[in-house]
């Protein structure tokens, strides 16, 4: 047993390092708040190239403007990571070709018979301008009445010059690329292949959303090693000063050290994207487990050889119990924090507490002796005063619904997104369609552009099976050969040339399939159109102008982040309110059937570090979503301190103990304070705020 603390951490690293490969972390903090039907939604749309785009902008109108967009286009051509770059709006040749062949169907067709009076007066109308106009007037020999008008959407923007243009900012280049921003690894090679290349350009500004997952995972993962190391530096210290044993710190750490280990190894393996950042917040909740070390070595490890500390157990099943239950919250964040808490603490207590008894350390010894204060408040005085706080905090609640706030704030990223966006003259919104057959999806798409006009999607290029049928009927009961006799008859008698028009309405001929199946797809890519199967369905984009109006059809998703994002906020409301109730009253009966007359004393431990934290931040600030899950932690971390203040027989020792882990904790999660994002700054404010109410009443309630 001597060497058992040491043998363990080195069987874990043993074990890391065999499964180093299957191990892998996320910086996307977003991501995990997604619920899992929003994360499926969004996967669909990764398949559909959604978020693939990058927008390249070189400032300015003049010569040397466009010299640029030419060469940056070229110089990204090259890039294996980039499908295609687009610096104007004139279709592909294969799309020319679609147009070609599908141009009687797709076309508007004026099927109202024609005299030939109107057909001669509309030739020497045609004839005529062909001899006055002093400019060049093309005639079209295969529909010289017009009877066809075709209108196709290109979508791509507006241009300058016979280029793609950023509305007066200067010229513009669409790329899509290979990349979606859950591709970090990608993502950074090509990030840092485009700013190589638009380095040597100045007045050129790019956007693309995988540029937050490059530039915030490296911010989220320098901020993390950060508060990771200030966080073991000052808790090395403040065990050091409270310990004053090196060997038992040298032990403690290796402990704290194997459980964060271990509860990484089989978080990576439950989770299949493990954050970073739950490990970093996991790891300061493993440092609470310092507490059980600190009671037994203030109390004596000895008598553990003979019996369990029935307090520290109590302490340990209400925490893992409350962890327990909030792992099981659909809610990536929380439910993967209160799992590598579960076991991080599960792993330490067993430690701690079947192990350090047989290493041989001695009990705490110390002449000093606790002197307590003078004033004395009652518990009942403060379990009024938590009521009245938690009143107050209901009065002035705000909730802060951007969950966008809670990640790192790129201020450079989103100024150069907004430039973008201010300046692109779309403003339809992107949604998912979907059909159970591709011929259901194109009529699905049909019904979206009737019900709002201006849509964009693949209905614009594409007809629908009955449609086709109907457009084709009435093309086969018109009589085009008859047409082109007169017309090509009274085009002699004006003036033109003997079968100038021998090819006129011949294209109606030979009409094409009204099978969708038969058309190549691929071609529409260059407008960021394509079909993908997942499961029974097949799915494809839309761009609509009544977000609302179009997710009312039961065939459309919305891919809008904020709006997925509020519905998780609601579903994270729901979710946190049972949960949390659920522990508190499991909590409850631990107490009551431990405590018993010492209820009120011991529930202050919670409701009043809870209250005064509440109560603080609705002054001050609005509320976020990891404020209440801190809040929720309290839950499980405050009701130690009052069941061993409940249970203590050596009063002096207890108070010493619980102060010393509260500064302890507060080591573990004060140093969050000083973290730039928003999400650990927000559980660091809370813990310590809690740690101080938790302070206060060890001192001074009776």
């Amino acid at each position: 047993m001597k060497y058992a603390n040491q043998l363990i951490l080195l069987t874990l690293l043993l074990i890391a390092f065999i499964l180093k490969d299957s191990i892998h972390f996320s910086t996307n903090l977003l991501s995990l708040f997604a619920s899992k039907e929003s994360i499926k939604t969004m996967n669909i749309a990764g398949q559909l190239g959604y978020s693939k785009e990058m927008l390249i902008a070189v400032k300015g109108f003049d010569l040397r403007s466009k010299y640029k967009i030419i060469k940056i286009a070229k110089e990204l051509r090259q890039n294996p990571y980039i499908e295609r770059v687009d610096t104007n709006t004139l279709p592909s040749e294969k799309l020319q070709s679609y147009y070609k062949k599908y141009f009687p169907i797709l076309a508007d067709f004026n099927n109202s018979t024609l005299s030939e009076s109107i057909i001669k007066n509309r030739l020497q109308t045609i004839y005529k301008n062909q001899l006055e106009n002093s400019l060049y007037t093309p005639v079209d020999r295969y529909d010289p009445l017009e009877l066809f008008k075709l209108n196709i959407q290109d979508n791509k923007g507006n241009t300058k010059g016979g280029m793609l243009s950023l509305g007066d900012y200067g010229y513009m280049i669409r790329v899509t690329t290979k990349v979606s921003p859950s591709q970090l690894k990608e993502a950074k090679k090509l990030y840092e292949t485009v700013t190589k290349i638009l380095e040597k350009y100045p007045n050129t500004v790019a956007f693309a959303p995988f540029f937050y997952t490059v530039e915030n995972s490296t911010a989220i993962e320098k901020d993390v090693k950060k508060i990771l190391l200030i966080s073991t530096i000052v808790l090395i210290i403040v065990y050091y000063l409270l310990i004053k044993n090196i060997r038992l710190l040298f032990h403690a750490l290796i402990t704290l050290s194997s459980s964060t280990i271990f509860a990484t190894i089989v978080c990576t393996q439950i989770f299949e994207s493990f954050s970073l950042l739950s490990i970093a917040f996991g790891t300061s909740i493993t440092a609470i487990s310092i507490d059980y070390l600190l009671h037994y070595y203030f109390h004596g490890f000895d008598r553990l050889k003979k019996s369990i500390d029935k307090s520290v157990l109590l302490g340990f099943l209400t925490t893992s119990t409350a962890f327990f239950v909030f792992s099981f919250i659909p809610i990536p964040i929380i439910s993967q924090i209160s799992t590598f808490a579960l076991i991080s603490l599960s792993f330490s207590y067993t430690v701690f507490t079947f192990v350090f008894p047989h290493l041989g350390f001695k009990s705490y010894q110390s002449s000093d002796t606790y002197r307590p204060l003078k004033l004395k408040i009652p518990a009942s005085v403060f379990f009024i005063i938590s009521i009245t706080l938690f009143i107050y905090a209901f009065i002035n609640f705000r909730f802060d619904e951007n969950l966008r706030h809670l990640d790192y704030q790129n201020q450079k990223l989103t100024s150069i997104e907004n430039l973008f966006k201010s300046n692109l003259s779309n403003r339809l919104k992107p949604v998912i369609v979907q059909g159970k057959s591709i011929e259901e999806l194109i009529e699905n798409l049909h019904k979206l552009h009737k019900q709002i006009p201006g849509t964009f999607s693949l209905a614009s290029f594409v007809i629908d099976k009955n449609s086709c049928k109907e457009k084709k009927e009435i093309l086969k009961n018109y009589d085009f050969k008859q047409l082109n006799l007169i017309i090509n008859k009274k085009a002699e008698e004006i003036g033109f040339k003997a079968d100038y028009f021998k090819d006129a309405y011949k294209f109606t001929a030979n009409l094409p399939s009204c099978d969708v199946k038969q058309i190549d797809f691929d071609i529409f890519k260059e407008y960021h159109l394509s079909i993908v199967k997942n499961g029974d369905y097949y799915y494809t984009f839309a761009m609509v102008s009544d977000l609302d109006k179009a997710t009312s059809n039961q065939f459309v998703k919305s891919i809008d982040t904020k709006a997925f994002f509020n519905k998780t906020l609601n579903t994270m409301y729901k979710e946190m309110i049972f949960y949390s109730l659920l522990a508190i009253f499991i909590i409850m009966v631990l107490i009551a059937l431990s405590v018993r007359k010492r209820f009120v004393y011991a529930i202050n431990y919670i409701l009043f570090p809870l209250s005064l934290t509440l109560a603080l931040l609705v002054t001050t600030s609005e509320i976020n979503i990891l404020h209440l899950f801190s809040m929720v932690i309290l839950i499980a971390i405050g009701i130690d301190y009052g069941i061993y203040m409940s249970h203590t027989q050596k009063p002096s020792q207890t108070i010493k103990a619980v102060k010393y882990s509260l500064l302890s904790t507060f080591a573990g999660f004060g140093v969050l304070i000083f973290s730039s994002i928003n999400a650990l700054h927000s559980i660091g404010t809370v813990i310590t705020t809690a740690m101080l109410a938790i302070f206060i009443l060890i001192e001074v309630m009776q």
